[in-house]
């Protein structure tokens, strides 16, 4: 959501600063009440706030300009060393969380702030901020992204993504899957209110975020990673994707909000910034190597060239792939020292500058795809490492197979508008246009590179679905989404893999994938799906983080069963 400014909200935001200003102490310092209808309106009180259940029409009684507040630093200043401290008498915790939500929507107030209000008024255990170091290169761990049980899960769900209904559902089928691990989602002032019942069932800790502008991609921007002698903290990436720069944020949001019986457990989480920029979508990790895409490195490989974006032009000849190549391979070595274990690349590079804007142009297909929506790495089985590449050839035979409910579903699922007949013919043509080539074409490319660095490979369905089928494509720009069955988290429970994702809507696409998984030695255990974030681009794996059981600690599952 857009930050509010004085021209949207104003009243509203402005009669918020009153509200705010009137319980610390400020008084007529901050605002000036409205004449009302037989007299002068009441200042408003803890109790009368109470009692008012809805928050836009207690608001509304107040009328105040917010101006100075945005445009005034010095009565900023004045304003927010009134506003962090407690209010007295305090406000109802209801009424505490949706004001705050409120004011971190105030332009001119930002992370800090808000964040500085919320622990001053009682609303968070800790600030983040707080718990800030600066990085130590060699410090940390990652877990491999194949192996070690899930000793903990976070989301990030908010009500402008999902329904309640919709996040309740996928709450309960992650817990029947694991009736264990400690979840945490940090949710949005409407969603700490609806799912506060399915979160005291099923044991999950919500964690308010008080409406700041989160994704619902909690893997991109961070790891969860162990120091030296098993403590948790939390790696934050330098860089910021555009449309995502909040989630710049979000490490210090998940330690201002932990539960206190968690953050001991997890031996006082810290968390630091990493030196170079990184993109948890496009690096899978393997206990020997992190395997990554030329475009895993783009941001890094432009920062390195001193460019805004890809130089395609420069591309078409070979000293600009050599160049580009270059730039690249010490990028991927900032990388591996990052993760400390060598980084290696999905497709081939080239050795040959000759022939490198023939290879650059079919790793031009993959361009705009993260790693892991189309790459699955699964553990050893008869002495080879399994590889499952998506395959769009293979989607549009499952396309051409399905039935008519199976159909409809695929339809009903993702609000797709053609139907029956015109819903196949139209999909059929989004994997025969030249996007959907160049997509198989690298993807194949993927696959026949992991073949000869000894992965067993297996091919995996891929639909690519333009955004123009939807019936409500209001707000949606990009062109296109993948429905399939890649983007997945793997573990290993004692003897057995793993595979945790969402289900795609096609329930005989379910089945084949999860014949493939099988094949390759791992469980496919589907969960109810939260569309919007497949349609914006991100599966069950992008809509996820996690902390895993180190090596040997299954009986202590750091963070303790869920609830504790």
């Amino acid at each position: 959501m857009a930050r509010r400014d004085a021209a949207a909200r104003g009243a509203v935001a402005g009669a918020l600063l009153f509200a705010l200003g009137a319980l610390a102490g400020l008084g007529a310092c901050a605002a000036r009440q409205p004449p009302a209808s037989g007299g002068e309106a009441p200042a408003p009180t803890a109790a009368g706030a109470a009692a008012d259940t809805d928050l836009d029409a207690w608001l509304a009684r107040l009328l105040v300009d917010p101006e100075r507040f945005v445009a005034e630093p010095a009565f900023r200043a004045t304003v927010m060393d009134r506003l962090v401290r407690p209010p007295e008498p305090p406000p109802p915790p209801e009424l505490r969380d949706r004001l705050l939500a409120e004011l971190a929507q105030v332009r001119g107030i930002g992370f800090a702030e808000s964040e500085a209000i919320e622990h001053g008024w009682g609303a968070v255990p800790r600030r983040g901020l707080a718990r800030q170091a600066p990085y130590e290169a060699g410090r940390l761990r990652f877990a491999p992204d194949d192996g070690g049980r899930l000793a903990a899960s976070v989301y990030s769900l908010a009500s402008v993504y999902f329904s309640a209904a919709e996040a309740s559902e996928f709450l309960a089928g992650v817990r029947r899957g694991d009736p264990e691990r400690t979840l945490l989602a940090l949710v949005d002032a409407a969603f700490a209110r609806e799912l506060g019942a399915v979160a005291a069932e099923q044991r999950i800790h919500l964690l308010p975020t008080f409406d700041r502008d989160y994704s619902p991609w909690p893997r991109d921007p961070m790891s969860l990673v162990r120091a030296e002698g098993g403590a948790v903290e939390l790696l934050a990436r330098p860089n910021l994707q555009r449309g995502r720069e909040e989630d710049a944020w979000l490490a210090a949001e998940l330690i201002q909000n932990l539960p206190e019986e968690i953050d001991r457990a997890w031996g006082g989480v810290r968390w630091r910034v990493a030196p170079v920029p990184f993109h948890n979508g496009q690096v899978l990790l393997t206990g020997d190597a992190a395997w990554i895409s030329l475009h895993t490195l783009e941001a890094r490989i432009l920062e390195l060239l001193g460019l805004e974006r890809v130089p395609v032009d420069e591309l078409s000849t070979p000293a600009g792939v050599e160049r580009y190549v270059a730039a690249a391979r010490e990028a991927a070595g900032e990388l591996a020292a990052l993760y400390r274990r060598p980084a290696r690349f999905v497709h081939p590079l080239g050795p040959q500058p000759a022939a490198g804007p023939r290879l650059f142009a079919r790793l031009g297909g993959g361009a705009g795809f993260d790693l892991d929506s189309y790459l699955t790495l699964l553990p050893a089985r008869g002495g080879r490492p399994q590889a499952l590449v998506a395959d769009l050839d293979a989607g549009a035979t499952l396309l051409a197979r399905l039935g008519e409910s199976d159909r409809e579903a695929l339809r009903a699922t993702y609000g797709l508008a053609p139907a029956g007949a015109a819903l196949t013919a139209a999909l059929r043509r989004a994997q025969e246009a030249p996007r959907g080539r160049g997509l198989e074409a690298y993807l194949d490319l993927v696959a026949e590179q992991l073949a000869v660095e000894g992965w067993e490979v297996r091919r995996l369905p891929l639909l690519l679905v333009p955004v123009a089928l939807l019936a409500d494509r209001r707000g949606l720009q990009h062109e296109d989404f993948l429905v399939g069955w890649n983007n997945v988290v793997v573990e290993r429970r004692r003897d057995a893999v793993r595979a945790e994702g969402f289900a795609a809507g096609v329930p005989a696409g379910d089945a084949a994938a999860a014949r493939v998984f099988a094949e390759a030695g791992a469980e496919l255990a589907l969960l109810p799906p939260l569309v919007r974030s497949v349609v914006l681009g991100g599966g069950y794996r992008c809509a996820s983080n996690h902390l895993r059981v180190e090596a040997g600690g299954e009986s202590a599952r750091q963070g303790g069963a869920a609830g504790e």
